[in-house]
């Protein structure tokens, strides 16, 4: 209480202290309703039901009103027989409101007399009491009578429906009923739960957002552009193609498949484009220059920014266990993908070709071409990963590239393949839990709840794609396995029976998953354990729960999902920079090119940076990029990753190679040697020469004749023309006198290693 009244010994006491200790104590009592209850008007109880025709009693209740409270401790009738309408229907409101009043009359003595002792009896209000008044407001009547009009003095209790024979209808009014706090506990307890289900699709939604914008930038569908590309492929053959020929054929460049590279002269690189020899490379692995720096975590070479776990999934509630025992003991061979890469290139040498549109024809394989490192055997696919929803086959349609003056990039959009994969052999039952992931995101930690667990067998977790719905143990992201002694089971709660549930918090190498694609979860154990099952949030997970049969068909459960929850990383910092151990080459550097395992969410970003004269600059198209002419012999070396908190690109260590370089002046290639059915007497070269500028470079074309090649014919016509986009078409015509195996050599050159040319393309044909 704000205030008190002090009595002391042999104190006169008069009726006013009396009163004013109950008057502090109301007075409190109403600061504390009006403060932290109701500071308005609410009604408790006054439930309205109909006991008769015409009838309707209310409950107990109290009256909430600016922080006084009116009380109405018993039942109150009323009868609305004068309230009934004439004709059609009338609703009636009926209302409280507070009113003191002074009750419990009784006779008491009054002093009249002090020296005499003569006292004088009266009848006298023992109590005040704030009461509840209740009252009806008649509405007016009509087909579909609307709600009376009240005044802003009384609260509102419930509203009565009439027609002429008595009531119809009752409404309690629940907006003027005050809530009581533990039904308002549990019903934020279920929002609480809701939020932890939800939260982290609801949080991640501005990364979502940015990502689609991000996907939408490009809005050619890719099976055009391959059909467009195809048909110019088809129309430019036809427009080269001479009327009669021995021999005709085109070379892109793009493979070194139409090139001797075992000729004692050969002396160049075939990378989109006939290009100048190399002078001096040295090759690394990328590596962190510290491997203890606190903003990044290193998972076994693969490194992501630091993260804590956040919580996206979770399915609550308990209906019961699953004994994973009772199923089928299985042999079974998983094949687990490896995340797919990225390659970035700078260097003079990266002078556009107008060929990199070719490898969308089909014939080629970009990945081969691109993402393969020196001496690795890759498995033979089916092309899987290439193929549009409706059975569509995109050649390289998951490949991403940019093709800027001096900065090429190479990006595999899908995170990962079978391209580089692993199996393994595991034993045990199987239980799976399929879940539809609707953000992207990188899964680094899974919530299980054992109901009881053996003594041994440990438990392997595989995060795996689905296939119809259903596991794909084909294509297995990530493994880990749980020890047993690491499960957490908790002891029973006695009462209903049901076990008190732990949660077993298993971190794994951070998964990336993408939006809009089922993932399962798929436990495999020799133990005898029992894990938990539920149904109160299947339309959360959006998956069904499966159990192996026979080790390829999985049956499913539509009504229980295994009871989990999906943790994803949760950055700390939207940009972080990681140097690297730096980039050396004797001699100089003129030419980068940085292979890794790699993914680049959409809406984020991975730039390479390299130090040159003391200012960090980032690999980019000219003229943006570093200035490498003066061939420094050490660069250091950077990643920035960038994203956003929900949302961070990943770089691979483990199998990276960074390759640096400069070239020759120079540079020779030799074709295959043509070997023709019958002898020529003419050959035509055709050959696309790009940045090519007459001051600075030479570039000549010669034919390889007779035996061993050691013949060698120049060119009697050699016409240049200009093309739209800057190209030299050179055309080189030999007349040679009956010829019946032959090679094209070009020769080429340039003032500096700085500034460089390349040969996009040929075409060649023999006649009679």
């Amino acid at each position: 209480m704000e205030r008190i009244v002090i009595y002391r010994d042999r104190q006169e006491l008069q009726s006013g202290d009396l009163n004013n200790t109950q008057e502090f104590a109301r007075a409190s009592l109403d600061h504390i309703v009006k403060d932290a209850v109701e500071p308005g008007k609410g009604y408790v109880g006054f439930a309205a039901t109909k006991t008769a025709a015409t009838e309707v009693t209310l409950s107990a209740g109290r009256l909430y009103s600016n922080g006084e409270v009116f009380d109405r401790d018993e039942n109150v009738v009323l009868d609305l027989f004068n309230a009934l309408p004439l004709i059609t229907r009338r609703r009636v409101a009926i209302v409280t409101f507070g009113q003191s009043v002074d009750t419990d009359v009784q006779p008491r003595d009054f002093l009249i007399d002090a020296e005499a002792g003569t006292t004088e009896p009266q009848s006298v209000a023992m109590e005040n009491l704030r009461r509840a008044e209740v009252a009806s407001v008649v509405g007016i009547e009509g087909p579909d009578p609307s709600y009376p009009t009240t005044d802003a003095t009384v609260t509102v209790i419930a509203y009565i429906l009439l027609d002429t024979t008595g009531v119809i209808g009752i409404e309690q009014w629940q907006p003027s009923q005050l809530p009581n706090l533990r039904a308002v506990a549990n019903r934020t307890t279920v929002l609480e739960n809701w939020r932890g289900t939800i939260t982290g699709q609801v949080d991640t939604l501005r990364t979502d957002l940015s990502a689609l914008a991000d996907r939408f930038m490009a809005v050619a569908m890719k099976n055009e552009i391959v059909d467009l590309t195809q048909q110019l492929d088809e129309l430019r053959d036809r427009v080269f193609e001479p009327g009669a020929y021995i021999y005709y054929g085109t070379d892109h460049f793009l493979t070194d498949d139409g090139t001797n590279t075992d000729h004692p002269s050969y002396d160049a690189v075939v990378g989109e484009g006939i290009r100048f020899a190399i002078a001096g490379t040295q090759t690394s692995p990328l590596a962190l220059l510290n491997p203890n720096n606190v903003f990044i975590q290193n998972t076994s070479g693969f490194v992501l920014p630091k993260f804590s776990h956040g919580l996206r999934m979770d399915l609550t509630g308990y209906t019961g266990e699953t004994r994973m025992a009772q199923y089928t003991f299985e042999t079974t061979e998983i094949r687990q993908l490896t995340r797919t890469r990225e390659r970035r290139r700078y260097g003079a040498a990266r002078t556009v070709c107008t060929n990199s549109t070719w490898w969308r024809q089909g014939q080629y394989d970009m990945t081969s071409g691109v993402f393969q490192r020196d001496g690795e055997t890759w498995q033979v696919t089916n092309g899987v990963p290439d193929y549009m929803p409706n059975g569509q086959r995109i050649p390289n349609g998951n490949v991403h590239w940019v093709r800027l003056s001096q900065f090429w990039i190479d990006v595999y959009v899908e995170p990962y393949w079978d391209r580089v994969a692993t199996t393994a052999t595991l034993n045990g039952q199987q239980i799976a839990q399929t879940f539809l992931n609707s953000q992207d995101g990188w899964l680094s930690q899974v919530g299980l709840f054992f109901s009881r667990k053996a003594a041994a067998g440990d438990v392997t977790l595989a995060i795996c794609e689905t296939e119809f719905g259903m596991p794909n143990l084909n294509r297995v992201l990530s493994r880990t396995t749980i020890p047993v002694a690491t499960i957490q089971v908790g002891a029973n709660s006695g009462g209903a029976g049901l076990p008190s549930l732990v949660e077993t918090k298993v971190a794994i190498t951070p998964t990336y998953l993408v939006a809009g694609r089922r993932y399962a979860i798929v436990a495999i154990t020799t133990g005898d354990h029992y894990v938990a099952m539920t149904n109160t949030d299947n339309g959360v997970v959006q998956g069904t729960f499966f159990v192996s049969t026979d080790g390829a068909f999985f049956a499913g459960n539509l009504v229980d999902d295994l009871k989990m929850r999906l943790y994803f990383a949760k950055f700390e910092r939207t940009r972080v920079s990681i140097e690297m151990t730096a980039l050396q080459l004797a001699g100089g550097i003129l030419d980068i090119d940085v292979l890794n395992e790699g993914i680049t969410p959409p809406a984020c970003r991975t730039d390479f940076e390299v130090q040159v004269n003391g200012a960090w600059t980032p690999l980019d198209g000219a003229p943006n990029g570093p200035n490498l002419t003066g061939l420094p012999a050490i660069l250091p070396l950077r990643v920035t990753l960038t994203g956003t908190t929900d949302l961070m690109p990943g770089l691979g260590l483990a199998g990276s190679q960074a390759i640096v370089s400069r070239t020759k002046t120079t540079f020779t290639w030799v074709g295959k040697t043509r070997t023709l059915g019958s002898p020529t007497t003419s050959v035509k070269v055709v050959t696309d020469l790009q940045a090519f500028d007459e001051a600075q470079h030479d570039c000549t074309v010669s034919l390889l004749t007779g035996t061993g090649l050691t013949g060698t014919e120049a060119a009697d016509v050699v016409e240049d023309v200009l093309l739209p986009d800057g190209t030299i078409r050179r055309t080189s015509i030999f007349n040679v006198t009956s010829v019946s195996t032959y090679a094209v050599r070009i020769v080429g050159s340039t003032v500096s290693a700085a500034n460089l040319f390349h040969v996009a393309e040929l075409i060649e044909f023999a006649q009679s």
